[in-house]
Order: C-alpha cells, then structure tokens, then sequence
C-alpha cells in the first residue's frame, strides 16, 4: 500500500487568527506591526483523534496566553474541533492561527477518514505513516514564513508523539521540536520501552507474560494488553520501521511536555528525564481554568448531545456522591450484548447513573456482518424502569460539567488518559474497563498503584457480571471507601499543581521561558 505522492503540490490555507485587526486600523490606533512578529512563535502539530487534540489545544491556548504566538496546524476534515479554540482566543485578543492541509489521498484509507475514531485498529498504522507526506508541505509553510508579515517562521514545533517524523522535520529546518505526550509517565515509560527494545518478541501466546525492561520497577503484562501498535509490528515492513522509527525519535527531541503532575507520577516523570537527558515539562492536568473555578459550562471535542442547562438541572436534583456516570471515551464501542450486561448492573446497583451511548456503529467497526451487533440498543423498557434516577445521554456529553458536581460519586471508563486525569482533578473514584492502547497501564497505575479505583473487568470483549458492576458501585461509593479518599487527596494535589507557585504552573513558566530564549540554530 502507497500512498499518493501529491504531497508537495498541496496548497496551504491559514485561518482563524485571533488578531483581526487589517494594517491600516493598527496604524490608526498606533499599535506596532511589528509587535507581532517579535513575539516567538510556535507550531503545534496535535495528531487528529479526540484523545490527543483535546489536551494539545488546551496547551496550545495556554502557551499564547503567556505572550506566544500560536499556529495549530491540522487536516480539513479535523478544523472543526479547532473552532472553539479560535473563538476564545479572538476574545481574549490572543496570537493564535491555524493552518490547514488536506490529507493527502492513500492508497487502503478510506476517503475523509482522518480522524482514529473514524478507522478500523488495523488501519492505524497506515494512517500514522501517511503523515509523513505532510514533511513537504509544512517544510515549504515554514520557509514561506521567513519572508511573510504575519508570525514570522516558527523557531519550536510542538508534536505530538506519533509525529516522531518531526524531530527529523525540525533539524532539517534548524528549528527545536518538543514532543508532546498526552499520556501520563507512567504509560509513556512502558510505550517507550517496548518500541526500543521489543521484549514481546518472542513471546508466542497473548496469554504470554512480557517484562517491560528498564522501568523503575517490575512491570510485566499479558502479551494481550500491551500496545496494540506495538503489537502489529513487522521487522523489515516499511510502515512497521516508520513507527517505530518515529517513537524511538521522540526520545532525542530537544524537549519533552507531558500531561500529568509531579504530585501523581513524579517517579515517572524522573525515569522519563533520565531516558532522554532532555527536559521533561509536566504540565498538567490540562484543563480549561474554569474547571477550577466553578461550575465549567464549555464545549470541548464535539457539541454536546444535551444541553449543559438540562444536564445540570438533573444533577442538581441528586444528593451528594450518589450519582454513577458511565462513558466508554470517542474510540471505544460497546456490542448490545454488553450494553445489556451494563444495563442489568445498574438495575441491580439502585444507584443514578448518568450513562453515554453510542447511537450507532462507527467506522471503526468495519465488518458489516457484525456491525449490528453494536448499535447502541438498550434492553427493552430500561429507560422507562429507570427514568427517576438514570439520564441517557447519546453523543457527546458534556464531561468536565458532570464530572465537576457534587453529586457524582463515581466514574465508569475505558481509562482513557484525559478522562483519567478528569476524574482525578475533580476528585472522582473510578472504576476501570480498560479495552486497548494504553488503557492497560492507566488501569495498573490507578487502580494498583494509587488506589484510586477498582478494577470492573478488561478487554474490549469482557462482559461484567450484575454483581460485579454492583459491588464496584458500593465499593467506590461507601462513605468511608478508600478509593474516595484518596481522589480527593489527588484533587487537592492536582489543584495545587496548576496553581501559582505549583509544579505544574511552574514548568510552564520554564518551558515558555526556554522557548522565548530560542533562536534558530542554522
């Protein structure tokens, strides 16, 4: 499979910058053109799934608020998500631009695919390696930077860590790349080390055990449950080599940003300091600054499928910690069959729920044949048995909003990294379904580790048990439970990392003062 080699023909469009001002109003208000261009400017290159843009465009805004300036540079079919980045940003008068480029055409993707909630898992390498034809065109942007009158050219990219093809971009270009992670360490740690030294070869059985080398401690899991990328490699296939070039890249970047807090994974964060000898700046949790601040009533992702107005009112309707919200994340699809063993839990739990469905099959499940199979269908007559304590919500719900009330005492999640540290931040237990990538780790990490949560069951396929589901529930939700405790222990720690004078806010301090210090280095 090849893709199109049109890449260097591509014409690039910029849209959305937050200064609107023409040349001729700035002169009349006495502003300096000039100011522009002075400030240093950074390109943020997120890879398009919900998982890793969401935080990535939460940095992004951060990053111009502390006086840079900003190009996020994504496909066409992925601009929409930038929207609400670019509105706040024109309102609070902040540099920030985008630059979008159409996905070349390859050969086995399927047409305006580009995005991974959109693609089958055996099409994820394919699409990872059909990036790289984005080198050309983004080199000649950059280039075209240095005689424009807008930003001027970037002397940083900002990648994320499937894009390790841009450490080889940036030092074509005499500028630095900073590697972006939006995992925790401890996740990153384990990815890390199975890309460089690959000890799942060998290892015949899914059942079988793999060591996970040079860790700060022991760590071994089922071949199953490790990275499914990792997994699907091929020595000698070209796209195979191409990832794990990539991740292997990430390592020598001259930088790297990652999405948790010294107060949750510091061990890792020095492992991962160690490995590289490159700065590592953790600066999250990556969240809006409202989510701190109050009630945060925003969209991020998607459009939510209920009003945040209704969403509240159900659950100012609810007492205390007694609500169970239950979202799987954009990628992950229950079967009917599993929805009904949900179902049958929650029936027998007698707790709230507030529970987000998937209406219909995504692309992701690519045969036909059993694609009816996951169709988001509830048991006949749930939703009329539940209607006084349970909330149905199909599409996108508003999380950072209902994971913020009082009323939520528990979170059901595929453990997905940014849902992880959500809950966390909002002081939420968890009860973990991890299902693939590195869901496996966050799970050991959260649930072993930190003991802010329990276990449900693992795999895409599992099916809970009623009883399993409903002792989780009373597990998380006892007064005394804990797994509560010790989330809010975290919420207090994660509040005070972004806080002034917190490790976060600090690193990011440093981090925006190395990149002001930038210049190019040919």
């Amino acid at each position: 499979m090849r893709p199109a080699q049109n890449s260097k023909n591509i014409p690039f469009i910029v849209v959305g910058i937050s200064i609107y001002m023409d040349r001729e109003e700035k002169q009349s208000l006495g502003l300096e053109l000039e100011m522009e261009t002075k400030k240093v400017h950074v390109l943020v290159f997120p890879f398009p799934g919900h998982g890793h843009m969401i935080p990535l465009l939460d940095l992004a805004h951060i990053l111009a608020t502390r006086g840079l300036a900003v190009t996020v540079f994504t496909t066409t079919e992925n601009q929409a998500l930038l929207r609400p980045l670019l509105t706040t940003a024109s309102s609070q008068g902040l540099h920030i631009q985008s630059l979008i480029l159409p996905l070349p055409p390859t050969q086995g993707l399927p047409p305006h695919c580009e995005n991974l909630a959109q693609l089958p898992l055996h099409l994820v390498p394919l699409f990872m390696y059909s990036f790289k034809h984005f080198a050309d065109p983004l080199e000649q942007w950059i280039l075209h930077q240095r005689s424009s009158d807008g930003f001027g050219p970037p002397l940083c990219i900002i990648s994320d860590f499937f894009l390790g093809w841009t450490q080889d971009l940036a030092a074509k270009l005499g500028i630095r790349r900073v590697v972006f992670y939006p995992s925790g360490a401890f996740a990153v740690s384990v990815v890390s080390s199975l890309w460089k030294h690959m000890p799942h070869h060998g290892v015949e059985s899914d059942d079988g055990e793999v060591c996970i080398p040079e860790l700060p401690h022991p760590v071994t899991f089922p071949k199953s449950k490790i990275s499914p990328l990792a997994r699907m490699y091929k020595p000698s296939d070209p796209i195979s080599e191409f990832i794990r070039h990539g991740f292997n890249l990430n390592v020598k970047s001259w930088g790297s940003i990652i999405n948790t807090f010294d107060g949750l994974e510091a061990l890792y964060i020095d492992h991962l300091q160690k490995l590289s000898g490159s700065p590592v700046w953790s600066v999250g949790p990556l969240l809006p600054p409202v989510v701190f601040q109050g009630t945060p009533n925003l969209e991020r992702g998607n459009p939510n499928a209920i009003k945040e107005s209704a969403c509240l009112q159900w659950l100012d309707s609810r007492q205390r910690r007694s609500v169970l919200y239950i979202c799987f994340g954009s990628i992950a699809v229950l079967s009917n069959r599993q929805i009904e063993d949900v179902a049958a839990g929650l029936e027998a739990s007698e707790e709230s729920f507030i529970w987000v469905i998937k209406d219909h099959p995504y692309s992701r499940i690519s045969d036909d044949n059993v694609a009816h199979e996951y169709g988001g269908v509830l048991p006949p007559g749930f939703e009329e048995r539940t209607k006084e304590r349970g909330l149905v919500i199909r599409g996108w719900a508003p999380q950072l909003l209902i994971l913020s009330h009082s009323s939520v005492g528990g979170f059901v999640t595929h453990c997905g990294w940014n849902s992880c540290l959500e809950s966390i931040a909002l002081g939420v237990p968890l009860i973990a379904w991890p299902m693939g990538a590195d869901q496996y780790s966050d799970a050991l990490l959260l649930v072993d580790y930190l003991k802010v949560g329990v276990r449900l069951c693992e795999g895409p396929a599992a099916m809970p048990s009623r009883d399993d589901l409903k002792r989780a529930v009373k597990k998380v939700t006892a007064a005394e439970a804990e797994e509560s405790k010790r989330a809010e222990e975290l919420s207090s720690a994660a509040r005070m990392a972004v806080e002034a004078g917190g490790s976060s806010w600090k690193n990011l301090e440093a981090l925006v003062t190395e990149i002001k210090k930038l210049t190019p280095i040919h």
